[in-house]
């Protein structure tokens, strides 16, 4: 007579093979050696945590948002240097915009404006140490 497998899905037991019987149940030890190796070894899970009204994951700070605190750090910083940038000269202002605001390279300013690179490597170091200066304050 052969031997016959059977695993039970939900409250029902299920005829299956014997390579899938052997198989849950390899599945099943793997799991539970983890878990008791986690154990053994001081792993907590966030699921431990659960309660009616939250999960444990939920408790998991999520670092792509930014906490309030950083918002309004940024915030305040995006202000102060607006205020920082009214105050330098139009071409200080020019030279910022080219370099910052609109990507090109001390190079392509260079050409563009008909002024050495040397002197507009010199320029954007001066503009930004006045604005290091001016956000200090």
């Amino acid at each position: 007579m052969k031997k016959k497998y059977f695993m039970r899905v939900g409250d029902q037991l299920i005829e299956v093979t014997k390579e899938v019987y052997m198989l849950h149940h390899q599945t099943k030890r793997r799991a539970q050696y983890l878990e008791e190796r986690d154990l053994a070894n001081g792993v907590i899970y966030y699921s431990n945590m659960d309660t009616e009204e939250t999960t444990g994951e939920d408790l998991i700070p999520d670092k792509s948002i930014p906490s309030v605190d950083d918002a309004v750090v940024q915030k305040i910083m995006v202000e102060k240097l607006n205020q920082s940038l009214r105050l330098l000269s139009k071409n200080e202002l020019e030279l910022v915009n080219a370099l910052f605001y609109e990507g090109f390279s001390e190079r392509e300013w260079s050409v563009r404006s008909g002024i050495p690179q040397k002197t507009i490597n010199d320029r954007k170091q001066r503009i930004l140490n006045k604005l290091k200066k001016l956000l200090e304050k």
